[in-house]
C-alpha cells in the first residue's frame, strides 16, 4: 500500500470513528437570566441516562437551568446527580432516554498512542474534535478552581479550550480513556484528562450517594504509613482508598509522629456537598 493509499484509510477511518463516538457526546449549557450563562461537555455514560462531565462545569447550581445537546437530538433538561470537587469528576441525568453509550476503557493508555478530544469548545463549537497523542502519564496538577491537586492526569497534545471541560477523550476504538478537564494557560498544546480508572472508581459512588467520602483527622506533622491495611506511597494511593466503602466504618490508620510508628482507627466521613 502506498503512503498516500495508506493515509486515505487512516482518514475514512478516523471519519468513521467520529461518526460512532459523536452521538454520545453531549454539549451542556446551564442559563441563568438572559446575560448569565455557562456550558461544557461531557459523554453518556450507560443506558440509564447518565452522563459524565467536569465538576467545575455545573459547580454553579444556584438559579441555574440546565440542558443538554446532542448529535441529531432535540435538546433536553437534565439533572445534576452528584459531584466531586476533588477529582473534579460530575454525573448529571438526561431526562430521556438514550439509545447508545461509551465505553471506559479498562486498561492504562500508553504513552504516544492516538487519541482524540471531542466537546464544545468555548460553548459555540459543539460536535468539534481535535486529535492528538497521549504526550504525558501519571501528571499532577492544581488549578484554581481544584480544591486540592489532580492526580494521574493524562497529558495530550489534542486542541482542548474552554468548554470542552467534560468531553471524553477516546482512543482509536472509541473507548473512553479519559475526562477532558484543563490547560495550561501558560503553555500550548497541554491539556489534560481524568483518567477512565478514576472515572469508573468514583463515578458509580456519585450515581448511587451523590458525593465522595473524605477525611482526615490527624494531627499536624503526621506522616501516613498505612490506611485500611493497605500501604501509603503518595497522594494518589491515599485519595483511591478514600472511597464509599469506607464511610461510616472504623479503619486503622498508621503513622509516623514524633518519630515514633502510631496505629489508631478513623471512621471516614463523607466530604461536605458543595466543599
Amino acid at each position: 500500500m502506498s503512503a498516500i493509499s495508506a493515509m486515505a484509510a487512516f482518514s475514512g477511518g478516523l471519519a468513521d470513528l467520529i461518526e460512532q463516538v459523536l452521538p454520545n457526546v453531549v454539549a451542556i449549557r446551564g442559563d441563568q437570566g438572559a446575560d448569565s450563562w455557562t456550558a461544557g461537555s461531557g459523554f453518556v455514560l450507560d443506558d440509564a441516562r447518565h452522563v459524565v462531565t467536569n465538576n467545575h462545569v455545573v459547580d454553579q447550581q444556584e438559579g441555574f437551568a440546565w440542558t443538554a445537546a446532542i448529535h441529531g437530538y432535540p435538546t433536553q433538561p437534565i439533572r445534576i446527580l452528584g459531584r466531586d470537587p476533588l477529582t473534579d469528576l460530575a454525573v448529571v441525568e438526561l431526562s430521556e432516554p438514550h439509545e447508545s453509550a461509551l465505553a471506559l476503557r479498562d486498561r492504562p493508555v500508553r504513552l504516544g498512542e492516538f487519541v482524540l478530544a471531542m466537546g464544545n469548545p468555548l460553548g459555540d463549537y459543539p460536535e468539534s474534535v481535535s486529535v492528538g497523542i497521549v504526550s504525558g502519564l501519571s501528571r499532577q496538577l492544581q488549578a484554581a478552581q481544584h480544591e486540592r491537586p489532580l492526580q494521574r492526569l493524562i497529558q495530550t497534545d489534542a486542541a482542548v479550550n474552554p468548554g470542552n471541560s467534560g468531553g471524553p477523550l477516546v482512543d482509536l476504538d472509541g473507548a473512553v480513556v479519559g475526562v477532558n478537564t484543563m490547560i495550561r494557560d501558560d503553555a500550548q498544546g497541554m491539556a489534560f484528562a481524568v483518567p477512565a480508572a478514576t472515572v469508573a472508581r468514583v463515578v458509580p459512588q456519585l450515581i448511587a450517594e451523590g458525593w465522595v467520602v473524605f477525611d482526615s483527622p490527624f494531627q499536624p506533622g503526621d506522616v501516613l504509613i498505612s490506611l485500611a491495611a493497605q500501604e501509603i506511597d503518595g497522594h494518589a494511593a491515599l485519595f483511591d482508598l478514600l472511597g464509599g466503602a469506607l464511610i461510616g466504618k472504623e479503619t486503622p490508620v498508621e503513622v509516623v509522629r514524633d518519630g515514633k510508628r502510631v496505629t489508631f482507627d478513623v471512621v471516614p466521613g463523607r466530604l461536605a456537598e458543595g466543599k
